[in-house]
């Protein structure tokens, strides 16, 4: 990863639907976001986790304040090259057509260098896809995958771009546990390489051992983000989430348990 990022948000401000009487998600954000860091955005259902993450990825507008990409502001950015810049992998995929694996993962490629060579696309996203641990599957039809092969195709898709950003939306939905542990690990590999990633996530534990910084929405208008330390504790999560959050430290790593017989 030779290319390098950096993600300013000020005074940002977001509200359900985007519209000025929608319930307020975020009522100012400022954080900075910088090359080989790995951000994981919690918060509950509806907080505003998918829509932040359109934000950033140039597709939505925010309520107020701005987000700036390399010093430039998003809107600014021609779409060709923000999409050079960021990989945006959403929650949610819909595959109306025939196509295999390598075909999906290749289109990311071809969108950005349509005279590419064509071999070597396809060697690229077939390398993408065994990083994922689906290659096997390179020759596959899409829409007849399980729905953590497909969300692994996804993945491959998003890295294949070989943008310094990678936000992604729950991205172990479907995923069990090996394959989360090889999604970390994917992960880990690109930040050090000066990748940065920003990545809605549910599982607490799965968060900590991801992240090395965090967003935490509470989903009525405020924001919490800093260090994985800073933010990933039982007050603030307890908080956030209204229900009783209990943590526990061991061999240097942080547990959490939700109390689920006094959360009702």
């Amino acid at each position: 990863m030779s290319a390098r990022i950096s993600l300013q948000l000020e005074n940002l401000q977001l509200r359900a639907g985007g519209l000025p009487e929608g319930r307020m998600l975020i009522e100012s954000l400022n954080v900075s976001i910088q090359s080989g860091e790995r951000w994981v955005l919690l918060g509950p259902n509806g907080a505003g986790k998918s829509t932040l993450l359109m934000v950033l990825a140039g597709l939505v507008q925010p309520n107020a304040g701005e987000a700036r990409l390399n010093g430039h502001r998003l809107a600014d950015w021609a779409p060709a090259d923000l999409a050079r810049q960021r990989a945006w992998c959403p929650q949610f995929w819909f595959d109306p057509f025939p196509v295999s694996a390598w075909e999906t993962v290749a289109s990311a490629q071809l969108a950005l260098s349509p005279q590419a060579d064509a071999a070597q696309v396809e060697t690229t996203a077939r390398r993408w896809l065994s990083e994922f641990g689906v290659g096997h599957l390179a020759d596959n039809d899409v829409r007849l995958l399980s729905g953590g092969e497909r969300q692994r195709v996804a993945l491959a898709t998003a890295c294949a771009q070989d943008a310094p950003l990678l936000l992604l939306d729950e991205p172990s939905a479907h995923l069990d546990w090996s394959h989360q542990a090889l999604l970390q690990a994917r992960l880990k590999r690109w930040s050090s390489s000066g990748g940065t990633v920003l990545a809605a996530v549910h599982d607490l534990n799965l968060a900590w051992t991801l992240a090395s910084h965090a967003l935490l929405l509470d989903g009525r208008g405020g924001a919490l983000a800093g260090t994985r330390e800073e933010v990933l504790g039982a007050g603030t999560l307890s908080h956030a989430y209204g229900v009783p959050v209990s943590q526990r430290e061991e061999d240097g790593r942080r547990w959490f348990r939700i109390d689920l017989e006094h959360s009702a």
